[in-house]
Formats: structure tokens, C-alpha cells, sequence
């Protein structure tokens, strides 16, 4: 497996959460070529939600590295959890904002 395929099968189990490109990237944080390990788990992690109960999955089978898996997994939440606060802080700044709007152009 080299780089280009990871790359490529990344691309599709974002796109289409095709479940064959998904295992690929499985296999790939099983690699001996660290690059391709922290490519696979970049592109796990990026896919977010999809890959959640791939990775679920790959645990109950044992065909992953708990400690792999978990790493990822971690960070796909981490991620969920920055993306919520941030729409949250969002929602707060713009309900500020449009208060203030509303206030200082008042007749």
C-alpha cells in the first residue's frame, strides 16, 4: 500500500463511505511505514462520524491495534466536541450581536 492509494481510498470513504476504502484505511494504521499510519489516521479522523463505527467495528473484529483505534477515535472526538463549542460561542456572538444591532438602531 503507498501513499497515493491511501490517499485515494480516503477520498472515497469521505465522499461515499464506501465500507472496502474504509477498511483500507484500517489496514493502513496497521502499517509499518509510519507516514502511511499517520496518513490513515489523518484521513480517519477527518471523515469524523463515518469512521466511528468503522473503527467500532474493527475493535469488535480485532483487526486494529486498541491503542490505534483509540487514538483516533479520541481525536474524532475531541474534534466533535470543538466543532460544538465553537457553533456555540457562534450562536452566542451573533445573538449578542444582532441584540446590539437591534438596540442601537432603535427610533
Amino acid at each position: 500500500m503507498n501513499a497515493d492509494y491511501m490517499l485515494a481510498c480516503g477520498v472515497v470513504w469521505l465522499k461515499t463511505a464506501d465500507p472496502e476504502a474504509g477498511w483500507q484505511l484500517v489496514e493502513g494504521l496497521e502499517s509499518r511505514d509510519p507516514a502511511l499510519c499517520e496518513l490513515a489516521q489523518t484521513l480517519l479522523v477527518d471523515s469524523g462520524e463515518i469512521s466511528m463505527g468503522l473503527l467500532e467495528s474493527a475493535l469488535v473484529a480485532g483487526v486494529v491495534n486498541p491503542n490505534l483505534a483509540g487514538t483516533c477515535m479520541a481525536e474524532i472526538l475531541r474534534t466533535r466536541q470543538a466543532r460544538q463549542m465553537t457553533a456555540t460561542e457562534m450562536n452566542g456572538h451573533c445573538t449578542k450581536a444582532s441584540l446590539h444591532w437591534e438596540l442601537t438602531h432603535l427610533d
